[in-house]
């Protein structure tokens, strides 16, 4: 008789499901799985942003000068179009709700004083390592893309791409 064996994405979905149901059905009584499930969580989340930076990294800079072009041309086409779409919304959604003449049940003593968001240092790293360490998801991606683009036109990058596929393809791997 032949084994039946599942694919890895099937694993991961039924993991998923019966963890959910466990939790669901047994609720308190398996609180003590808690720390299994945070250790999967953070090996999973240990490999994110180094997979996207050497994805990122290697696949931009093996590009050459002109499919990086149709690639950036295209790209700031569907990036217009989404910005586009946005304002749309922005614009439009106020016409889908009624107009509320009075505003009695709004209290200013509810509101507390947020802390600004300081974007620069969100997208524009001065430490991409720090970055890296602390997740901070925009920061690494601009950077890959930065680094990628500028590795296009560096002669000898050969040697790079290869050893940052070797890279990516150990953090992809998945368990047999």
């Amino acid at each position: 008789m032949g084994r039946t064996t599942m694919n890895f994405s099937l694993k991961l979905v039924l993991g998923v499901v019966l963890g959910v149901a466990l939790g669901l059905f047994l609720g308190e009584r398996v609180a003590v799985l808690q720390v299994v499930a945070d250790i999967y969580v953070k090996l999973l989340q240990m490999t994110v942003l180094p997979y996207v930076t050497v994805s990122l990294v290697s696949g931009l800079g093996a590009l050459r000068h002109d499919q990086a072009k149709t690639l950036a041309l295209r790209c700031g086409a569907l990036l217009l179009a989404l910005w586009g779409l946005a304002l749309a919304a922005v614009f439009l959604f106020p016409l889908i709700f009624p107009r509320i003449e009075t505003a009695s049940f709004f209290s200013t003593t509810l509101l507390e004083g947020r802390e600004p968001i300081d974007f620069v240092s969100s997208y524009i790293p001065s430490n991409p390592f720090a970055s890296l360490a602390n997740n901070v998801v925009p920061a690494v991606v601009l950077f890959s893309i930065v680094f990628g683009v500028a590795l296009i036109a560096v002669p000898g990058k050969e040697r790079l791409l290869d050893v940052l596929q070797v890279a990516g393809a150990a953090v992809s791997k998945r368990p047999p």
